[in-house]
Order: C-alpha cells, then structure tokens, then sequence
C-alpha cells in the first residue's frame, strides 16, 4: 500500500522528527512485553504517525511484537525479521526489540512474497505494483527496495529471479538479508503488518525524497591465489561436485594444505567467491558430503569462475567499509544496516563489537542493524557481506 509522503508537523503544531531509533532488552523471557513497551514510548513520542517502521528482535518473542506493531501503528508499513542480534547506537542484545520509525519525506509500498522454495512468481503482480508506485522515472538515485527472506528454505535465489522480472537486469538498488534462526533449529520468520510468515519474503520499495540512497557493501574474506572452473553442480541443491574436473573437497583440500575430514570440520573458514568481472560474491560452505561434494547456501553456476576464500584482517575489512562510506558524497540522515550473525560474531569473540557500533554512528549517522543468515545485493544472495544503505 501506498502511504502519504509528508508528516511535517504533529498534531501539537510541533515540528516532529524525521525518524526515530528504539532499542529495548528488558524482556528476557518469551511473553514479557517490557521491550515492547519501551519501544513503543518511543517511537509513539514522536507525534505524529511513521510512515515506516522496520524492527527485529528475538525468536521467542517476535510474534508477539509483530502484533503488538500492527496494532499500535495500524496506518504504519510495519516490516520485522527475527535478527540473530538486534543492534543500533550504543545498543547491542540477542534478546531485544530493536527498531528504526520513520515519519516523513519518504514514499513507500510493501508486499509478501510466498511459497517461496517453490512458486514465488505468482506473486509477481504484487512487486510490479509496488514497484511502479514508488519508481515513476527513469532517475533511481533515490529509491531502493529493502526486503528480508526466511531463511533455510533455498529460496532467495528464486526470490531474486522474480524480483529481476519486475525490474529487469539494470542495476537496481535493492539490498536485504536472510532472516535469523532460533539457535539449533532452521526456523526462521517474518512479518508484514502484523502477519507473521514462514517461507516467505517480505519487502518494502522506498523512495527518499530530501535526496540519494547509496548502498555500500564489503565482503570480510578474501581472495587466495587459488582459482577454479565449476564443471559439475546441482544448482536446485546448492550442491557443488566438481571443480577443475575433480572432487570438489578434494581441489579445496588441496588449496588449503589438509585432508578433508580437518577442512569438513573448518569449512565455515573457507568460503568461496563467485567472479564476476572486478566483483566477488561470497558463497558459504555448509557441509562436505561423503562423496566429497560440498553444500553451498548460496547458488553456484556450471562453468562458472570461483576463487577460495580465506578470513581478512578485520581492521582492513573496516577500514574499506567506512572508506566507501565516506565517499558516497553525502551524509547520511539515518541508514540501515545488514551483517551476517557470523561476521558480527568475529567482532564479538575479538571484543571489538563496540567499536564497530561506533564507527557505524560517526560514519552512517544513526542506523538500524540487523543480523541474519545470509544478504542480498545486485540481485545476488551472498554470505559474510557488509551492507549499509545510506538514506541522504
């Protein structure tokens, strides 16, 4: 649904601002609404009525949020995802509500795409007319689509194909995440509007209109001298048999100067990009099998170009990311933040965490974050990339 585009003043006559950032983890257990409540007097002090509000939060209690937001903000487009962490300035915790409100000097249209491992397509009419609302011209510097797909179902490359229907193969800035997981099971969930969904991806095209979106991304492996040919893949599986010609595991193996039982056990550590011209696409391995293929989350395509992967320096992934950030030509009003849970894992086993957070809000101005399975960029579903879109 298209929502109005101005909320210059509040019903006091009072200039409002333009959005607002709430962050609560006082509900430790499932059912409390303590958070909820912190969050609500929040964002409900602004005034007047956000015309989006995105949130995520924990497992246990996100159900109850998601209905919660609806009801309170019934006029809001209300997006959440369950976030592995749920993060923004100065604030940090797996069990919390996080959110990001805003109220003006925007335009934006969402959907819900389902059945998403099998026919998400015949959702397809919904994108198209989400996306001409909001994309009236040929000048796409101010507009985006942020959407969030359940995660573990292999359906964010056929979400993506569906998405590429709508709006063809130009570079079009739309960016998202695979939402989290309860910790030991694949479950993972999603809400549009008070609507909770599994196997499903929700979305929100959103055009700024006080100026330019820039999407930022930085991948945190990097490339080894270490170059394949795929030559034999299930895409439909994510699964990859054979490089060069040869057992998978046994090329990775190889590379990496161990035997495969120690690289299964490390395969978390050693990626794979996708080339594509000057840009590398991170796909995670999830398991080596016994005839020495390996499980990917993300697709890898026969007779394409890989390279392995190793960990860089966290300083220098850091040190490009906020480069990138502050050429974008702008500052930022507020921005949205994407991270893989296993990346924002190594910030926290280093303690470094806070650090990062910092960078965040003297680089981004104020952001919201969320951490999932996996990310979308260029029509792409990668893992272990950092992504800010950044809202002038």
């Amino acid at each position: 649904m298209l929502l109005r585009q101005y909320c210059l003043t509040d019903r006091f006559g009072g200039i409002m601002e333009r959005f607002i950032t709430a962050f609560s983890d006082r509900s430790t257990e499932k059912g409390q609404s303590y958070s909820f409540d912190d969050v609500y007097e929040k964002l409900s002090s602004n005034g007047g009525t956000p015309l989006l509000i995105l949130f995520s939060s924990d497992y246990d209690n996100f159900e109850m949020y998601s209905d919660l937001m609806h009801k309170r903000f019934p006029d809001s487009t209300v997006i959440g995802s369950v976030s592995f962490t749920n993060y923004l300035i100065g604030a940090k915790a797996e069990k919390a509500l996080s959110a990001l409100a805003v109220y003006e000097d925007i335009e934006c249209s969402s959907g819900v795409i389902q059945d998403i491992s099998r026919y998400p397509s015949r959702y397809i009419t919904g994108i198209r007319k989400a996306y001409k609302e909001i994309c009236t011209g040929p000048d796409i510097s101010n507009v985006c689509c942020f959407e969030i797909t359940t995660a573990y179902g292999k359906g964010e490359e056929l979400v993506l194909d569906t998405f590429r229907e709508v709006i063809g193969e130009k570079a079009f800035p739309l960016f998202g995440s695979s939402s989290g997981v309860r910790a030991g099971t694949q479950r993972s969930f999603v809400s549009l509007n008070g609507v909770v969904y599994d196997e499903a991806c929700v979305y929100v095209f959103i055009k700024n209109l006080r100026g330019r979106i820039s999407i930022v991304k930085e991948n945190t492996f990097r490339s080894t001298s270490h170059f394949f040919s795929v030559t034999n893949v299930n895409c439909d599986e994510h699964r990859l048999y054979e490089l060069d010609g040869r057992p998978a595991a046994v090329q990775l193996a190889a590379a990496v100067g161990t035997e495969i039982p120690v690289l299964a056990r490390n395969i978390i550590h050693h990626p794979i990009g996708r080339v594509y011209g000057d840009r590398i696409y991170i796909a995670d391995a999830e398991a080596i099998a016994k005839d020495a293929s390996i499980s990917f989350y993300s697709y890898i395509y026969n007779y394409s170009r890989v390279v392995l992967l190793e960990p860089d320096e966290v300083n220098n992934i850091s040190e490009r990311f906020f480069g990138k950030v502050r050429e974008i030509g702008f500052d930022p009003s507020f921005s949205i933040a994407v991270n893989c849970a296993f990346d924002y894992d190594i910030y926290s086993d280093m303690g470094i965490t806070g650090k990062f957070l910092r960078e965040l809000s003297e680089n981004c101005g104020s952001f919201w974050g969320i951490s999932g399975c996996g990310e979308q960029i260029d029509l792409v579903h990668v893992n272990k990339t950092m992504i800010l879109a950044a809202f002038e």
